[in-house]
C-alpha cells in the first residue's frame, strides 16, 4: 500500500461513517497476528510520520507496544529443527524453515538466531 491508497481508504471510510458523529471518537489499532480472548489482538497506534535517513520515503506508523510476542524475534534464540531422510539427519530454521548447517549460530536465509 502507497500514501495515496492510506488516504483514498481513509477518505472513503470518513464519508461513509453513519453510527458515528464525529472521526475523532474512531481509535486507530494495529491488528495483531496472534490469539487472544474476545475481540482480535491490537496495538494501540503511538505516532504516523515520514521516516528519514534509511526510511526516507516511508511513511512509518509506530505502535505503543512491541507487535511481535516475546519469543518471536530475530533476538530470541530458537532451537534447530532436525529431521531424519534416509538415515541421514537435515536440519532447518525453525523461523523460515531453510535448511541449514547443525553448527550455524543464525540462519543465513532470515537471520534468526539460533542454539
Amino acid at each position: 500500500m502507497n500514501l495515496l491508497d492510506l488516504k483514498m481508504n481513509i477518505d472513503y471510510i470518513i464519508s461513509n461513517l453513519r453510527d458515528y458523529e464525529n472521526p475523532k471518537d474512531i481509535e486507530v489499532l494495529i491488528t495483531l497476528s496472534e490469539s487472544s480472548v474476545g475481540s482480535r489482538a491490537f496495538a494501540k497506534v503511538k505516532y504516523v510520520g515520514m521516516g528519514f535517513d534509511w526510511e526516507n520515503g516511508q511513511l512509518r506508523i509506530e505502535p505503543e507496544k512491541p507487535i511481535v510476542s516475546e519469543g518471536n524475534t530475530f533476538k530470541d534464540i530458537k532451537k534447530i529443527k532436525c529431521e531424519q531422510f534416509e538415515g541421514r539427519n537435515y536440519y532447518f530454521c525453525p523461523r523460515c524453515e531453510s535448511k541449514i548447517s547443525k553448527d550455524d549460530k543464525f540462519c543465513r536465509y532470515c537471520g534468526q538466531k539460533l542454539k
